[in-house]
């Protein structure tokens, strides 16, 4: 993938987002979170001092640490010959789940339908990258097999803000939620 093309963006506002076209909210009893796509070399593209690779990276650690104090299941995903692994900052735990996909779709010769049966699992928070290919594809994917996805508008990234409010778009109108972090956070924590 060339990301040489990569044009900073601010993350979308809570109050710009696409309405969702369902009415769910996180379940940490029924929820896993999938981290997409957040190698180092996809990473180095955002920096952590610029829009939108700060928050993307912030809001990611910020679901992941609210996932594992929930005990939600933590998956992260990572394309073939991606390299050795997450940011730091977002390097797999005890516990948490590492696939391996092909293409954009997590679900794709992966075995994370199988993590989500096994876990009992039928809601997927999708956070990372890119938000107009593997985070969109995989929402799509979740929702015919029964599984209900959200994805977090502010943890996730696009190669520029065209191909993220798409994949937001897209999402909130046809198959999912669309929510922020701190949305997603205070969901998690509802009694």
């Amino acid at each position: 993938m060339d990301l040489s093309n990569v044009t900073p963006y601010p993350m979308p506002e809570e109050g710009a987002l696409p309405p969702s076209s369902e009415a769910w909210s996180i379940d940490p009893d029924r929820a896993a979170l999938l981290v997409l796509g957040m190698q180092p070399q996809f990473l180095q593209a955002f920096p952590a001092t610029a829009a939108p690779g700060g928050e993307l990276l912030a809001n990611t650690v910020a679901l992941r640490r609210e996932a594992r104090a929930r005990r939600i299941p933590v998956v992260f995903g990572h394309a073939p010959g991606a390299g050795p692994g997450p940011d730091d900052a977002l390097a797999p735990e005890r516990g948490d789940h590492v696939i391996t996909y092909v293409r954009e779709n997590a679900f794709l010769r992966s075995h994370l339908r199988r993590v989500l049966a096994l876990t009992g699992r039928d809601q997927l928070l999708l956070c990372g990258l890119f938000a107009a290919g593997g985070v969109l594809l995989t929402a799509a994917d979740a929702r015919m097999h029964g599984i209900q996805p959200f994805m977090a508008a502010d943890a996730v990234a696009d190669t520029g803000p065209e191909d993220h409010a798409l994949a937001l778009r897209w999402t909130a109108a046809r198959w999912g939620v669309v929510r922020s972090t701190r949305t997603l956070i205070q969901e998690m924590a509802r009694p």
